[in-house]
């Protein structure tokens, strides 16, 4: 199964020049929590453009507050292609209702002890919208 793991931009037409200072780690951990026989990219769009034609079975979106109206173009975008998305990070945590209207499911909290329960239940097909 291939998995594109996402950290959304601010704003996707603005690139800072600096490259990524501090890039958000979260999305590397869960990247060595999955189980091997998986592939996994990890993009951070604020250092690399983002294809939205990427070729994956599931997209793992991480946003706070600033980059969750970009974290939704993005899940609408994957979406409307026919993938499954899930949102995870601060402000999915701390709005659940208001993720899952962009998103398949949504992790609260920390997705380090769900992860591989996550990915299992995506093969079985039972992926749970709220994921605790």
């Amino acid at each position: 199964m291939k998995i594109l793991l996402i950290s959304p931009a601010v704003d996707a037409s603005k690139r800072t020049n600096k490259g990524l200072r501090m890039p958000q780690l979260a999305l590397y951990i869960i990247e060595g929590l999955t189980p091997s026989g998986h592939e996994v990219k990890v993009v951070e769009e604020e250092a690399e453009s983002l294809n939205l034609d990427e070729e994956c079975d599931l997209v793992g979106i991480s946003c706070m507050t600033a980059n969750a109206p970009r974290a939704y173009e993005i899940a609408r975008e994957f979406k409307e292609r026919g993938k499954s998305v899930i949102l995870g990070g601060v402000h999915p945590t701390i709005l659940p209702d208001e993720a899952l209207q962009h998103a398949d499911s949504v992790v609260i909290g920390e997705a380090e002890g769900v992860w591989e329960t996550v990915i299992r239940d995506f093969q079985l097909g039972m992926l749970k919208k709220k994921i605790p």
